[in-house]
């Protein structure tokens, strides 16, 4: 095969992967893990179901390729924000306006639903739950110190910082459950209902 031949197939492998796991985390999402089948994954991607068998051997596998994805893809934005210029607070400021506005992008509500599932239905997939509770460790692990330091500056409010981290992550999930449930919800939210959690 040609370097051009093989650069075609590698762009054609791509695009149907991109299909499969944008379909995935609508069905995921609309049905629940229990309700999902792989047929109406096939379905809502445009492809056959022996395609998407290709590329994710089984419901299980596909599930947990979605959490991994918006668990990395969430661990990725909390460094970022970590290594960033700025106090405590002003880190906390612009990770609060980042979720706002990307929240409300169809996908990024899809991939919270999906995370809500795999913590209310990951006992069938072995491991999952598992592995999302060291997950949001690893996330706290990095949060809750700026939560001191804000803290220790008197911008954020005293008490259990990973008692404040869970009660501002807890209104992010809510938020996007929401979301998902009801469209036009995006114009009343704003940035600083969020980090007032945290006052």
């Amino acid at each position: 095969m040609s370097p051009r031949g093989k650069e075609l197939n590698e762009e054609m492998r791509a695009e149907a992967l991109t299909k499969i796991e944008s379909a995935a985390l609508e069905v995921f999402a609309h049905y629940g893990y229990h309700g999902a089948t792989m047929r109406h994954i096939a379905q809502a991607a445009g492809v056959s179901q022996g395609l998407v068998y290709h590329y994710f051997p089984s419901k299980e596998d596909t599930f947990r390729h979605l959490v991994d994805s918006a668990v990395a893809e969430s661990l990725e934005a909390m460094r970022l924000l970590v290594s960033a210029p700025g106090t405590a607070w002003q880190r906390i400021e612009t990770y609060a306006a980042l979720v706002i506005e990307t929240l409300f992008q169809p996908e990024t509500s899809l991939r919270f639903v999906i995370m809500l599932q795999a913590l209310t239905q990951g006992a069938g997939v072995p491991g999952l739950l598992d592995h999302v509770a060291e997950t949001t460790e690893a996330y706290y692990d990095l949060f809750v110190p700026l939560i001191e330091e804000a803290q220790r500056s008197g911008e954020a409010a005293p008490g259990d910082p990973r008692a404040l981290a869970a009660a501002f992550f807890s209104f992010i999930q809510g938020l996007a459950t929401l979301v998902f449930q009801r469209k036009g919800l995006e114009k009343g939210i704003t940035p600083r209902m969020l980090t007032n959690i945290l006052r």
